[in-house]
């Protein structure tokens, strides 16, 4: 019974931790800016690099504003390009900093 009761109790912990810690589209379009920077950076160097960096981080807000659409599911939430039925781009977001790439 007690072994029971741990489990329910930390089953409930994490269950708390996750709701108050479900990432809005704020911290979505932070990550998504920093993914876009970090592929535009590759083999790019010197002045080209910055340009290429303020075009990323430019598309990437753009992008973010009209594009996504995010799904709150208490726990975690969904962030989705395109339309509902067939999204070119899904992202599955948990504890502010956890994204995961699922389409």
């Amino acid at each position: 019974m007690r072994g029971m009761f741990k489990t329910i109790v930390t089953l409930a912990i994490i269950g708390a931790a996750l709701y108050f810690t479900n990432p809005t589209m704020d911290d979505f379009g932070k990550y998504y800016e920093r993914k876009q920077v970090a592929a535009s950076q590759k083999g790019v160097s010197g002045v080209l690099a910055d340009i290429t960096k303020a075009v990323a981080q430019t598309g990437a807000n753009l992008v973010i504003k009209m594009g996504f659409t995010r799904a709150d599911s208490l726990l975690f939430s969904t962030y989705s390009l395109g339309p509902s039925k067939k999204p070119s781009e899904q992202y599955i977001g948990l504890a502010k900093v956890i994204f995961i790439e699922v389409k």
